[in-house]
């Protein structure tokens, strides 16, 4: 995964993509390596790539209370 952040207050064009205030989210198959260049050379964009980690969603063990 790639995580592209916007560090403005408003949405910004780079790369023919328009990324909104904050962390914008894609698969790595959504940007090309020359998208990625043009999004290093923006002042106000950041990416970063992340590993991709399944999500757990089972409920959290409850924790046994120690009886007094």
């Amino acid at each position: 995964m790639i995580i592209v952040t916007n560090t403005s207050a408003l949405p910004v064009t780079s790369a023919a993509m328009q990324f909104e205030p904050g962390e914008n989210r894609f698969r790595d198959a959504q940007l090309s390596t020359g998208k990625l260049a043009q999004i290093s050379h923006h002042p106000l964009l950041k990416w970063v790539k992340v590993e991709d980690r399944p999500v757990d969603d089972r409920p959290a063990e409850k924790t046994k209370e120690a009886k007094s």
